[in-house]
């Protein structure tokens, strides 16, 4: 069976749009016909409701006839407390790409992440199964439901457990960043704790193989490669924000970025450009850098969607697929859409389009 490349969307600060990244992204790439599954592998949940919508999502939960309920609990609960019968749901967006499932998230998380020893588990080899759970889970999935081409896991701000145990069953991170100053300083806090990660993983590997020597199914895991970057929520220059204000024959892709989003999307390029030096430097044993032809590594860029993001949650449609539906204009009405929203909207799907391309071509 061809292994689906997992995928973590990941950045220590909260507000990049790892979320609607991971969404918008996983669609685009099943629009162009590749099978995906997001995994919600963070205890708030945000992926599940934007997926799901909030009634679908509470039905998800655990209910007295479901004790586990449908979420990533059902699987991963049975699984570590070896008790037998994992199950594993997969749910579907009304509106995301048919080729997209998705494994709901569960507030449950925090409770696995405090079974995961750092100490006894990841550095002594005694509980490696743990932390690479999230592999075996997706292994299920194609035995049970067919094969991925992608899985998407999209993670908390933190550099805790659930990040820990993602990026060890992980193929690859993509890293969200937007427009100011701590996004610059995360790169850099990646680059010091990616090696650590990997370091850790190696030497609970050594010690697991030391009494294990024919196991080798950990062999290949901890090994995720940075395949690059996304800016997301810049603003462009008012002249610039329509195709029509910049001539008709004009791509609808030529904006101008405004300067102080110029300037600091130059910082994050010499930040990210210092992270592939430092994770080779950092990291022995594999290439921790994907081999990425996109200028600076710079997977895609993504222009602040102001209130198409909000509406996109409300009625749980991914970003390309507004103009199907009618905006929200308050709890019980609707409007259409005005030209240059419409505009915004055809250019945020091409964006996601452009960086599932570029996945594609990076992931393999």
């Amino acid at each position: 069976m061809r292994q689906a490349k997992i995928i973590s969307i990941f950045n220590n600060k909260g507000g990049v749009g790892k979320t609607s990244i991971c969404w918008n992204l996983g669609d685009a790439l099943g629009r162009s016909g590749k099978k995906v599954l997001l995994v919600d592998f963070d205890p708030q949940c945000n992926l599940s409701i934007a997926v799901l919508g909030d009634e679908q999502f509470v039905e998800t939960l655990p209910q007295q006839n479901v004790p586990y309920g449908t979420t990533i609990r059902s699987f991963l609960q049975r699984l570590i407390q070896g008790t037998g019968g994992e199950e594993l749901f997969l749910h579907h967006g009304e509106y995301t790409s048919n080729n997209v499932s998705l494994v709901a998230g569960d507030f449950w998380l925090n409770i696995y992440a405090d079974t995961l020893n750092l100490g006894n588990d990841l550095l002594a080899g005694t509980g490696l199964a743990r932390y690479v759970a999230l592999r075996r889970l997706v292994q299920e999935a194609q035995e049970k439901h067919g094969e991925f081409d992608y899985v998407l896991v999209d993670l908390p701000p933190s550099f805790g457990s659930l990040v820990r145990a993602a990026f060890y069953a992980s193929d690859y991170f993509v890293m969200p960043c937007t427009s100011d100053s701590f996004s610059v300083y995360c790169i850099s806090l990646i680059g010091q704790m990616v090696p650590r990660f990997v370091d850790d993983w190696q030497s609970g590997l050594s010690r697991f193989k030391q009494t294990n020597q024919q196991y080798s199914d950990f062999d290949q895991l901890g090994r995720p490669k940075f395949a690059g970057w996304i800016f997301n929520g810049f603003d462009t220059a008012r002249e610039r924000r329509t195709s029509a204000e910049i001539g008709s024959n004009a791509p609808l892709g030529t904006r101008k970025m405004m300067r102080a989003d110029q300037t600091m999307h130059d910082k994050l390029v010499e930040a990210a450009d210092a992270l592939t030096v430092t994770l080779r430097s950092g990291i022995s044993g594999y290439d921790p850098i994907a081999l990425n032809n996109t200028p600076h590594s710079r997977i895609g860029d993504i222009e602040d969607a102001n209130v198409l993001i909000q509406n996109s949650l409300c009625l749980h449609v991914p970003l390309g697929e507004l103009m199907n539906h009618q905006q929200v204009v308050d709890l019980d009405s609707r409007s259409n859409w005005r030209p240059n929203q419409l505009d915004k909207i055809s250019l945020l799907r091409m964006k996601f389009d452009e960086m599932a391309s570029n996945v594609a071509q990076i992931c393999i």
